[in-house]
């Protein structure tokens, strides 16, 4: 006997299909293909689906215990770290011009996962980085971590499209958007064939939806878009959509997914998407010591209707649970990125922005008395390139209750926007740490230092 279902709600999901395999082009100063990224085809189609990249706390423990990867000579101890960016600089020049490659260090600079602090050196002629560091394992992926946290290490390639691009520090993002006819199209065929029906006729006019609804387009905007951290913030952006719809389980307790919180009758267009996080950038007076805080990014919501020409436009109505997904994330945010490494490696990319973001302020005051040679010439040290997304097939899955047939629209993006954070950082409430400003007084010719073991010893 078949099953009739009264009046169901149908919310059709709309993902991004990505892959967290390699991608392809050219080797670079990252190495082959993109770690953790997407599989792009010829025509710019994000071409196949693939489960969000979770480090549970078993997969965590799994992790201290592999080896260390790559290392240049000896395994770096885990430390907090000072880099150089005159040196490393310095250090890049003068490996290239031997013939060489950078090596697994400069590659992923001195294996820092976080920039905590960005501080100009007391002769001012050097900015220094201060963060976490560890030593790195491969996931099969091939996003390299780090061994003691998981999470994402810094990676030269971002540091590159950073310094080398003045259009990704004004503002830089990605939106993921329907074709507004087709978007119109599938609306109102779905108006005329939402009667009660069984699962299987209900399922094949979801499918046909999908049909009418044609491939989503996606936009970039400021980031090279043949860059790592073009994908890196789309890839972002696509596991927040699977978690808000419930598709992957990152086994944080408290996160709620927005289908989960969905009601009959809620309006199922939405939008979500990253900008910076309020007093995420702190500085002194002087200009000289910056901290980077808190989880960097926040998430926000907004609930769209669709326009007479099929566009996406802002709701007039009150947030429902497209609210609350963004505000259950939100409160979730640190232990999210400590399990999915895309949420850490947006957290990065903030990071690497602001780097640049505050070099280019110091020289543009006069402060800073020092032009990066390696970090800005592509000429010299070509960035690694990669296919460019353009467009993601949809897929979906349903829901079954009460009330009547609806189309769940889930667009979204990240929008960041690094030189007016610099602009507008705040105050440092506390003294500069007395121990980073004593060793940045002291001139070095080496490219990184280390502050401490991780066991507090100096």
């Amino acid at each position: 006997m078949r099953r009739t279902l009264p009046l169901p709600i149908a919310l059709l999901l709309f993902l991004l299909t990505l892959q967290p395999s390699l991608a392809q082009n050219n080797q670079g100063p990252g190495g082959g293909g993109m770690p953790g990224g997407i599989l792009v085809n010829a025509e710019g189609l994000i071409s196949a689906a693939s489960p969000a990249e979770i480090i549970s706390p078993a997969a965590l423990r799994k992790l201290q215990r592999t080896p260390a990867s790559e290392a240049e000579e000896a395994p770096l101890p885990d430390t907090q770290r000072l880099i150089s960016l005159r040196q490393l600089d310095l250090r890049l020049k003068s490996t290239l011009a031997d013939g060489s490659s950078p090596g697994p260090y400069l590659r992923y600079p001195g294996g820092l996962t976080r920039i905590d602090a960005v501080i100009l050196s007391a002769e001012q002629d050097d900015v220094l980085l201060a963060g976490p560091a560890e030593n790195f394992v491969r996931l099969p992926s091939g996003r390299m971590v780090g061994s003691a946290s998981g999470r994402p290490l810094l990676l030269l390639e971002d540091l590159l499209t950073a310094f080398r691009s003045a259009d990704v520090l004004r503002k830089a993002g990605c939106s993921i958007d329907p074709v507004p006819a087709q978007l119109q199209l599938a609306q109102q065929w779905l108006q005329q064939n939402s009667t009660a029906a069984t699962l299987q006729v209900q399922t094949a006019r979801l499918r046909h939806m999908v049909q009418l609804m044609g491939n989503w387009e996606i936009t970039t905007f400021g980031v090279p878009e043949d860059s790592r951290m073009c994908a890196a913030m789309i890839e972002a952006d696509y596991r927040m959509k699977r978690l808000a719809i419930g598709l992957d389980n990152p086994g944080v307790r408290q996160l709620r997914s927005s289908l989960s919180l969905a009601r009959p009758g809620d309006n199922m267009m939405r939008r979500w998407w990253f900008a910076p996080a309020a007093d995420v950038l702190q500085r002194n007076p002087e200009g000289s010591y910056w901290v980077i805080t808190g989880p960097r990014l926040t998430l926000f919501a907004q609930e769209e209707v669709v326009g007479a020409g099929g566009q996406l436009l802002d709701s007039p109505t009150a947030k429902g649970s497209a609210d609350g997904f963004a505000a259950s994330f939100n409160r979730c945010f640190d232990e999210l990125a400590s399990r999915i490494p895309a949420f850490a490696d947006l957290q990065n990319t903030v990071d690497i922005l602001l780097t640049a973001a505050i070099v280019r302020e110091l020289q543009s005051s006069g402060q800073l008395q020092w032009t990066p040679v390696a970090l800005t010439d592509n000429a010299l040290l070509p960035a690694t390139t990669y296919r460019t997304p353009t467009t993601t097939q949809p897929m979906l899955t349903t829901r079954s209750g009460p009330g009547g047939s609806l189309i769940g629209c889930f667009s979204g993006g990240v929008v960041l926007s690094p030189a007016m954070m610099v602009r507008q950082a705040s105050t440092l409430a506390d003294a500069p740490d007395e121990m980073l400003l004593q060793l940045t007084a002291e001139p070095t010719s080496e490219w990184y230092r280390d502050l401490q073991d991780r066991s507090g010893n100096p």
